[in-house]
Formats: structure tokens, C-alpha cells, sequence
């Protein structure tokens, strides 16, 4: 099994894009830059618009875009124009989750769902079908730096189990201490921001993530 890893720009000053930009060539072994995408009413925070995301150039690294954001069908054919290669969004957030799936992936586009700490696995069983991955959040989902939510280890292991062949993405609290246990698991993408950015190395930081 090979691992991946999606660098999450979340930790970073980004409100000057200069510092966004020199980090993503830090970090240019990464499989993934993360944009997790924020409106301020289906979490507390703001974040990035299309515009930001579109104006990061990743070189061949692609784009990963996570919506927490309500009525995320408003906004989806913005980010793939700023040239999402992954878009996950809550089922919760919309009223037609299967029909934006399908819309995602009618684009060329990975579609995802994303799952809260509290979201229970029952919730979204009529999509695991339809989407190309999960994303499970193993934090509460709006701020970077927290401790990942042990209690959510069973959710993947369980995930893991229904759905052998889904890709399953593992953001919150990613780290050397953690990876290994999130991978075991059933962890196919790892999502960090803090433990890679805040390292003196941060290529290094994504190879230790992709080689636990």
C-alpha cells in the first residue's frame, strides 16, 4: 500500500500569499496541497475563495479541496475552475449530496464526503457507493493544531472493514506519533499542516508521514 500525503496550508499566515507559495516549494515530494475552504457559517471561520486557491500554483502537485462550507453546489464548479483534482464536501450541507456527487465527477473531478468527529458512518452508507473517497475528519473541523479524537480510530477501522477499496482520507492531528496508528487503521491520505510546516525539514516531515 502506498501512502499518501496532502499538505494542509491551513497553519500557515495565509493572508500573505508570498508565504503560501514559498511553502508549497518546500514541500514539492507532497502528493497533495490541502485547501480547507471555510464560510463562516458551517464552521466559525473564513478561509480561502476561489480566487486564492486558483492563484496558488502547485506545480504537478494537485489540488485537494475541502468544503466546510453550507450549500457547497454553489461553489463547486468555482473550485474545480481554480483546479481542484480532489473535492470533498458534508452531506449535512446540502439537500442533494448523491446529485452533487455526481456533478463533481462528472467534471473529472474526485468527489469526496467528509466526516465530522460526531457524524456517524450510518449517515452518509447511501453515498459510500457513489464517492471516490471519505474524508474523515479526526478533529472537530476549523482550526489547525489540535489533538487528534482517538474515539475516531474505530470509525476508520470500521470504514475500513464495509468499504475495503474506498480511499479513505484522514484529516486532524496528523503527526509522526499518529500516522502509524490512523495508516493501520485504514488510512490511505494523510492530511497535516501543523506537523509539516512547523518542521525544520518539512520534506522530510512528509516522507516520515509517508513511510509510517
Amino acid at each position: 500500500m502506498i501512502i499518501k500525503v496532502a499538505a494542509s496550508i491551513l497553519s500557515l499566515d495565509w493572508s500573505d500569499k508570498t508565504v503560501v507559495d514559498q511553502a508549497v516549494l518546500r514541500v514539492s515530494n507532497a502528493d497533495f496541497i490541502h485547501f480547507d475552504v471555510m464560510d463562516g457559517k458551517f464552521v466559525k471561520d473564513k478561509t480561502f475563495d476561489p480566487a486564492f486557491v486558483k492563484s496558488i500554483s502547485t506545480g504537478l502537485i494537485k489540488k485537494d479541496v475541502h468544503l466546510m462550507v453550507k450549500q457547497p453546489e454553489k461553489l463547486v464548479d468555482k473550485f474545480i475552475d481554480a483546479g481542484a483534482s480532489m473535492l470533498s464536501f458534508h452531506a449535512e450541507a446540502t439537500k442533494s449530496p448523491a446529485k452533487l456527487i455526481e456533478k463533481i465527477k462528472s467534471k473529472g473531478v474526485m468527489a469526496g464526503i467528509a466526516i465530522n468527529p460526531s457524524t456517524a458512518l450510518t449517515k452518509v452508507d447511501k453515498l459510500l457507493d457513489k464517492v471516490d473517497f471519505v474524508l474523515m475528519m479526526t478533529v472537530k473541523p476549523g482550526k489547525p493544531g489540535q489533538k487528534l479524537i482517538e474515539s475516531t480510530i474505530k470509525k476508520i477501522k470500521s470504514l475500513a472493514k464495509k468499504k475495503p477499496d474506498l480511499l479513505i482520507e484522514v484529516d486532524g492531528g496528523i503527526n509522526a506519533g499518529t500516522a502509524h496508528e490512523v495508516i493501520e487503521a485504514g488510512a490511505d491520505i494523510l492530511v497535516a499542516g501543523s506537523y509539516i510546516f512547523n518542521s525544520t525539514d518539512p520534506k522530510i516531515a512528509v516522507d516520515i508521514l509517508r513511510n509510517s
